[in-house]
């Protein structure tokens, strides 16, 4: 086993024992010498003074060893060192992260897109009853034409195509609004009378954003199938009706898988060109004629796409100006 190794204090009492032994040795011979001195020398006055004087002086001197071991031990018990404390080490502060601020938007319910501030108005072509009755093809013109005609009928439901207007435009109504956009039909509701220049001045009476009537087409050919949009070839939007067409036929085909057919600038539709002040498109979403696009004309999944289609159209056009 390792020894321990003495202390500095034990080593200092060690040496004040030993000089305690040593004076008490030098007590005893200076007694002893004393009494021999005496008995040697017996009126020897100074002698016995000398010998006094010595021993006198051994004493003195092993009692100032003697303090200085004491002093010496005491202060060695004194200044044992005190265990210095570790210095404490700051915590680092974790550095607050700095917020991320979220912008806000006006909130949806119906999607993704804010259509707030958005006018449009919708057509949903033609009635349960037509109406023979001319009017107008356009302001100025001599030209007539019937104020509301039947519309086709479906070759695989047998559905009137009045009817499926109607449930298409309500299914887009509600999907713009609940976008925000603020939308007025020309009609609601199947059994009515309006003409199509009726139904272009509603639509001017609100300057819309866009006046979108929706229809379905027929064709003698079974196998033509796809959407299409015409627009009128003059007044106020001339120069990007076109262009406005072709984007609305594309957002519906992008968001219904259809086939994309074309867009075309005509003078034949009265509703359209007593509507020039806005911007005033006639969309065809499919051909009631072909067996697969009329099925899906009334598929209530597919009319949702549709009006995802239309709200992605409106979310592309710019405010009226006029409004």
């Amino acid at each position: 086993m390792k020894k321990h190794a003495p202390s500095k204090t034990e080593s200092t009492w060690k040496n004040a024992k030993i000089a305690l032994s040593v004076l008490s040795g030098l007590l005893l011979i200076a007694a002893l010498t004393s009494v021999s001195l005496r008995f040697i020398l017996p009126d020897s006055n100074t002698s016995t003074k000398s010998s006094a004087t010595v021993v006198s002086s051994i004493a003195t001197t092993t009692a100032a060893s003697l303090t200085v071991s004491s002093t010496s031990a005491s202060a060695a018990t004194d200044t044992l060192p005190t265990a210095t404390p570790s210095p404490t080490v700051a915590a680092t502060p974790t550095p607050t992260p700095t917020p991320t601020v979220t912008p806000t938007s006006k909130p949806t319910t119906g999607g993704t897109k804010d259509l707030s501030g958005y006018v449009v108005v919708l057509d949903p072509g033609h009635q349960t009853h037509a109406n023979n009755d001319q009017e107008p093809l356009s302001p100025g013109s001599t030209a007539t034409k019937a104020k509301c005609s039947s519309g086709t009928s479906g070759v695989a439901t047998g559905r009137q195509e009045y009817v499926v207007n109607l449930e298409i435009a309500l299914k887009v109504r509600d999907y713009l609004e609940s976008l925000g956009c603020t939308v007025y039909m020309t009609r609601t509701e199947n059994d009515v009378d309006i003409s199509n220049i009726e139904r272009a001045q509603f639509a001017l009476s609100y300057m819309p954003d866009a006046y979108i009537r929706i229809h379905c087409n027929g064709a003698d050919d079974p196998s033509v199938h796809g959407v299409s949009v015409f627009v009128a070839d003059s007044g106020k939007y001339e120069d990007q009706l076109v262009g406005w067409g072709k984007s609305l036929g594309k957002c519906i085909t992008a968001a219904t898988g259809a086939k994309y057919l074309y867009c075309n600038a005509t003078d034949t539709y009265s509703g359209l060109n007593w509507a020039t002040d806005i911007p005033s498109f006639l969309l065809e979403l499919g051909f009631m004629t072909n067996a697969d696009e009329d099925q899906l004309l009334s598929d209530p999944d597919y009319q949702q796409k549709i009006a995802i289609g239309v709200a992605d159209f409106v979310a592309k056009m710019p405010l009226n100006p006029d409004r």
